[in-house]
């Protein structure tokens, strides 16, 4: 038996990616199948012989229609950019046919649940592990069937393409305590100097609390993002968080890194972070990527 890899893009399974068997009770039926054709062969009765054939054709035929149920699915998957430690790392895939299917299992190594497609689409939240720090591929799923009469079983494997990048647990501290400072950017970045300057003087972001004016609330990022955030005015917006790895324990070190760059990210403040001597300037999403794929990495 051999499972087929999911390369890219939207996976569709077609019937060489199905394998189907007869289950006990399938079993069942092909041994009242031969038994009735040897009954009726040795009585030459035709109604025995007829019932037989009929028998046998819908024998086939529901071999049929299990293959036709799973073939033609379409499956869509979305990985997170990254997770973290002391979370159970999921993954969202989305479901299509342009007929209705029935009776699918999807089964994974943690839970088993049957997929709703009578409409002909279902996005279900899937539970792939709950891996330590580290990357590790996608555990493959299992898409199982026994339509339409419960004699075979049907099914078909998925492996999606992608990595489960984890993180450490994050360690955040109040802001406070990072140190602050301006960003090292080169001479050609004067532009994203002085925008970096700006924000510094206006304070950190936040998320609104109820007892926050109206004022300080940042409504030009609530028209783009639809996130109630206000600007937290302190001594603390100098700059940048300067994360530096802490001397000791490796893991507790990584916490820390990883508690700094949540605490950057939930204040929309930059980070520079110093891991066995190489510095990750986070200025946004795909830096912060890199850098937690670092920080899984790390050795």
């Amino acid at each position: 038996m051999r499972r087929q890899f999911w390369e890219s893009g939207v996976w569709e399974i077609r019937q060489r990616n199905i394998f189907i068997l007869p289950n006990r009770y399938g079993f069942y039926a092909g041994f009242l199948v031969l038994s009735s054709f040897a009954m009726g062969y040795k009585v030459q009765n035709n109604f025995i012989l007829l019932a037989v054939i009929f028998l046998f054709l819908v024998f086939m035929l529901s071999l049929i229609a299990g293959v036709r149920n799973l073939q033609g699915l379409q499956v869509d998957v979305r990985i997170a950019p990254y997770y973290f430690a002391d979370q159970a790392q999921q993954i969202h895939l989305n479901f299509t046919k342009s007929t209705p299917a029935f009776a699918i299992m999807l089964i994974s190594d943690l839970q088993s649940f049957e997929l709703d497609l009578s409409q002909g689409a279902s996005s279900v939240v899937v539970k792939v592990g709950h891996f330590g720090r580290g990357v590790y591929g996608v555990p493959p799923i299992k898409l199982v069937s026994n339509f339409p009469l419960g004699i075979a079983v049907t099914w078909s494997w998925l492996n999606p393409p992608g990595q489960i990048i984890v993180a450490p647990i994050p360690n955040e501290l109040p802001l406070g305590q990072y140190v602050r400072g301006h960003p090292m950017l080169p001479k050609a970045d004067t532009k994203q100097r002085q925008q970096m300057d700006r924000a510094d003087d206006l304070g950190d972001l936040r998320d609104y609390r109820p007892d926050d004016p109206p004022k300080r609330i940042d409504w030009n990022r609530f028209a783009a993002t639809r996130e109630m955030l206000v600007r937290e005015y302190s001594n603390h917006a100098q700059g940048e968080l300067v994360l530096s790895q802490p001397n000791g324990d490796l893991e507790a070190a990584l916490s820390y890194l990883a508690g700094g760059l949540r605490v950057a990210q939930h204040h929309a403040t930059a980070a520079r972070m110093i891991l066995n001597g190489i510095e990750y300037r986070v200025y946004g999403q795909s830096d912060r990527e890199k850098a937690y794929y670092a920080l899984a990495l790390a050795q």
